[in-house]
């Protein structure tokens, strides 16, 4: 499996990369609560229906538990969280609820360290990988429109 990307070329004229050429992954699809119910059904002992109840009741238990200013960590997807958009007051005993313009979910992927070594410090040497993203590889999608062309060196 990989992820799929096409060609887009960037177009913003007060950019320093105008003219140049980037990949931009694409959705090719859409899983439903019920596509992902019923994949689980058939890869466990667990019947469809007690799948999608559970998948069902995992987002009214989340929000209950972020309205309720607590961290969510699901293993192997991530944690999420609440923020808020505020506008400032000059004191802080000008500050209250009012302030708040906005609300906004913080989702932070589970990560693993990947340890390459030793440095000259004694401190591990390494990388984190996303769980999500652990093994993922790219394909350009099959439907891409973008005609090559070659590019001619400044003189």
């Amino acid at each position: 499996m990989s992820i799929r990307y096409r060609k887009v070329q960037d177009s913003r004229t007060s950019s320093k990369n105008f003219g140049q050429w980037y990949g931009r992954a694409i959705i090719m699809d859409e899983v439903s609560t019920k596509q992902l119910a019923d994949e689980i059904s058939h890869s466990t002992t667990v019947t469809y229906t007690d799948v999608l109840a559970v998948l069902s009741e995992i987002s009214a238990s989340i929000k209950s538990h972020l309205q309720n200013s607590e961290k969510v960590v699901l293993d192997g997807l991530g944690s999420f969280r609440v923020g808020i958009s505020t506008k400032p007051a000059p004191t802080s005993a000008e500050f209250d609820s009012s302030k708040i313009s906005g609300y906004h979910i913080i989702y932070a992927p589970e990560r693993k360290f990947t340890a390459t070594g030793i440095n000259t410090e004694g401190k591990r040497t390494g990388y984190y990988v996303k769980q999500l993203l652990d093994g993922i590889t790219a394909k350009e999608t099959p439907k891409n429109d973008v005609v090559e062309t070659a590019t001619e060196p400044a003189a």
